[in-house]
C-alpha cells in the first residue's frame, strides 16, 4: 500500500504531528497545518540532529 498516492494518482498529504505549541502552524491535538515542512540539515545522522526550518513562533501581545 502506497500512502502517498491514491488509485486516481492523486497525492495524499500525510498528517504531521508536532509538540511545539508556540509555533503558528500548531493546531489542536499537536498537528502541524503548514502547507509544506522543511526539515534539515542535510548532514543529519539521526532525528536528534534535525531541525524544522518551517517553525515560526506565535506573536505574543
Amino acid at each position: 500500500m502506497d500512502i502517498f498516492k491514491t488509485d486516481k494518482n492523486e497525492e495524499i498529504t500525510p498528517t504531521v504531528y508536532c509538540d511545539v505549541k508556540n509555533c503558528v502552524y500548531h493546531k489542536g491535538e499537536n498537528i502541524c497545518n503548514a502547507n509544506k515542512i522543511n526539515v534539515g540539515p542535510t548532514h543529519a545522522l539521526s532525528s536528534y540532529d534535525t531541525i524544522c526550518s518551517t517553525f515560526k513562533p506565535e506573536k505574543t501581545s
